[in-house]
């Protein structure tokens, strides 16, 4: 696995992360935290989208990476999506990353970085079998995808309301 930080991002890497934030902005209609998922194959073809369900569905699987891979694996007709990239508004979870991870997803590119819950902190120590198949790039976009979720935990922090985390 390989992490990267970096600026050359292609028109269509910020065109898949526009809607991966369009795709967040669905979340906040249900009171969501906003993370949006998009998975596109090497083609440029989108075969899954998703958003945040947790609070409707009352599931931690309702992540956007999990509502993503889901379609995704259907319409690639298999779960192996080695060629197909994961464009998420925030830094995968344990469980969103193992997930993309299993389905060998080849590529990960994400806006905002999750200080509490990201994958930083637990790749190094991932089997080198995971390590092997999987880049990881960060920051596309990464200001308007943390201005999303400031907006958002403030909102939710200003009315008093006991903060949902991810």
């Amino acid at each position: 696995m390989h992490i990267t930080q970096e600026n050359s991002f292609t028109q269509h890497d910020h065109q898949c992360m526009q809607q991966a934030r369009a795709l967040a902005q669905r979340s906040l209609r249900f009171e969501e935290v906003p993370v949006g998922a998009l998975i596109v194959n090497e083609e440029g073809i989108i075969l899954g989208r998703g958003y945040n369900k947790v609070e409707k569905r009352q599931s931690q699987l309702a992540h956007a990476e999990i509502q993503a891979i889901q379609p995704a694996v259907k319409n690639h007709k298999g779960w192996r999506l080695e060629k197909c990239t994961l464009y998420v508004t925030l830094e995968p979870c344990m469980m969103c990353l193992g997930a993309a991870l299993l389905s060998r997803i080849g590529t990960i590119i994400y806006g905002a970085p999750s200080h509490l819950f990201g994958l930083q902190a637990i790749t190094s120590t991932f089997p080198p079998v995971y390590q092997a198949h999987t880049i990881i790039r960060q920051g596309l976009q990464q200001d308007e995808c943390s201005d999303m979720l400031k907006n958002f935990f403030y909102k939710i922090r200003s009315t008093q309301e006991v903060p949902r985390e991810r």
